[in-house]
């Protein structure tokens, strides 16, 4: 699977074939802009990839370098381990025909959150992630369909989804 994550920002994750650079450079080419500081493992590829970008940081993972400073890449491993909690707690398996579906859903559950910033013990600031707030959530889907109804059939069934 790759994923692209900006931080504090939209996810996108799609289920690849190999780690090759040719099997990588479309889902590039579509979702990464070509300014972007690019932050990754020391992957192979990776390190291909990353010359296309205006910046390309990366951390040695197998040298158990996981940052430095600000040169990480918690954020995709985040959204992974956001998947892997829903295979284990929600879906319990998840079958490679579907991938594309489940993560599409936790994309939108990903996108679907504040930023909230705050102080441990220590004083030191820490960005913590919530989940939207029910009510906004329900005045975004309010917003975003408004306008919009369903045409049902005598039956009740759905004919189409139409703009009022």
């Amino acid at each position: 699977m790759l994923i692209a994550a900006q931080r504090l920002g939209p996810v996108r994750a799609v289920p690849i074939e190999s780690e090759k650079v040719e099997t990588m450079q479309p889902f590039v080419d579509r979702h990464l802009c070509k300014s972007a500081h690019l932050m990754s493992d020391k992957h192979g590829s990776y390190l291909k990839i990353g010359k296309q970008f205006a910046e390309h940081y990366h951390v040695n993972d197998s040298r158990r370098e996981y940052s430095r400073g600000d040169v990480h890449s918690n954020t995709a491993e985040s959204f992974s381990s956001l998947l892997e909690r829903a295979r284990i707690g929600v879906f319990h398996y998840i079958s490679p025909k579907h991938l594309n579906r489940y993560l599409s859903e936790l994309e939108f559950r990903w996108e679907r959150r504040v930023a909230e910033k705050n102080a441990n013990k220590s004083g030191k600031q820490k960005t913590v992630m919530k989940s939207i707030p029910i009510i906004d959530m329900i005045v975004i889907l309010i917003m975003r369909f408004s306008g919009f109804f369903l045409r049902r059939t005598r039956a009740w069934g759905v004919v189409d989804v139409a703009f009022n």
